[in-house]
């Protein structure tokens, strides 16, 4: 059984032709979830399209894919069911590569 602080591994990965299918346990559940091609893109920052290569990318990002759909289930209205959709909007975009390093300091290590 899975405790609230524990991190969702997603499951059971297959590509349907337009998205990557795949499921969660919460608690005693399982959920059926699904990626989509953009999101997943987004996600890894790889372009790819042939199907095995989609899995692979899936793979690599299986952890925090977990995350956000269990993230995103428990954030759900009370009694909705049906497939749990992640979309390219509900990835977290990460700090720029190029960002200065000052910038990346706490505001009062820059001010010293």
């Amino acid at each position: 059984m899975t405790g609230s602080n524990d991190k969702a591994i997603a499951s059971h990965p297959r590509w349907d032709g337009r998205r990557v299918l795949f499921e969660i346990a919460d608690g005693d559940r399982s959920v059926a979830c699904t990626i989509s091609l953009n999101a997943l893109q987004d996600l890894t920052g790889h372009r790819r399209f042939k199907p095995g290569e989609l899995l692979a990318c899936f793979a690599e990002a299986r952890t925090q894919i977990g995350a956000i759909a269990l993230g995103k289930l428990r954030a759900r209205t009370a009694g909705a069911d049906g497939l749990l959709y992640i979309w390219s909007e509900d990835i977290e975009e990460p700090p720029p590569d190029s960002e200065p390093v000052a910038a990346q300091q706490p505001k009062a290590l820059r001010m010293a």
